[in-house]
């Protein structure tokens, strides 16, 4: 079975204030990007890594980022106008060979090698899969002016997070039918559903955040500086 990964780390975001995109700031001095890539890099399962970086910034991320120390890259391309133009881009230099994509986004630099696994061996029952979270706290729906319409049913309501899984026939179909009758959506879950496909959602991991907010960003550097500490600490042993 081959496995390759798209790690979406194509977007502009700026939301917390830096003067570059996200995915480049600096956490125990690598960019947050780096510490995404080294997620894959290091599970033994995937074959591939295919990296999404933003339009026009090929060579400058390049620059930003240690490449010659990951083993499994196999192509750094630049991203579309949206996340789903860059994961369509991302799926055409997929290997024709690969089973199982999965999608990543480049700002969650935090799953786990298990959460991975685990994404791996339901996409290869399933055919496509998501990691999830159930809700905690009460959700209301509100109209325009702000005032309830309705409370929805909390107990059938996940946060959905990635890496997603997806045989790659099934993902190739959903882009393409995404282009051709201009469907759009957050994630490549999305897409799929739109085929009719069922997803099936998986137990995702609370520390699995994506860096958005400058609390995000504030919760993944003490959780990634804890993780180097312990590394390095493990390195001197």
């Amino acid at each position: 079975m081959r496995v390759e990964v798209i790690i979406a780390g194509g977007g502009k975001g700026r939301r917390f204030g830096d003067t570059e995109p996200k995915q480049f700031c600096l956490i125990a001095g690598r960019p947050i990007l780096e510490w995404t890539i080294d997620i894959f890099d290091h599970c033994p399962l995937i074959k591939g890594i295919v990296l999404v970086v933003p339009q026009g910034m090929l060579n400058s991320a390049k620059n930003k980022l240690s490449l010659w120390r990951y083993k499994k890259i196999r192509e750094v391309i630049e991203g579309g106008e949206e996340r789903i133009d860059s994961v369509f881009k991302g799926l055409s230099v997929i290997e024709s060979q690969t089973d199982i994509v999965l999608v990543h986004d480049g700002v969650r630099p935090l799953a786990s090698q298990s959460l991975v696994e685990s994404v791996i061996r339901e996409t290869q029952s399933f055919g496509a899969v998501t990691p999830g979270i159930p809700l905690k706290e009460t959700v209301k729906e509100v109209k325009e002016d702000k005032t309830v319409l309705k409370t929805l049913p909390r107990d059938r309501l996940y946060l959905i997070q990635t890496p997603q899984g997806f045989r790659l026939d099934i993902l190739k179909i959903a882009h393409r039918e995404a282009r051709s009758r201009n469907w759009k959506a957050n994630d490549d879950a999305a897409l799929v559903e739109k085929l009719g496909v069922p997803v099936k959602v998986i137990p995702g991991e609370e520390k699995n955040i994506k860096i958005t907010t400058s609390f995000d960003f504030q919760m993944a550097k003490i959780l990634l500086e804890d993780k180097n500490t312990c590394h390095e600490s493990r390195n001197r042993l």
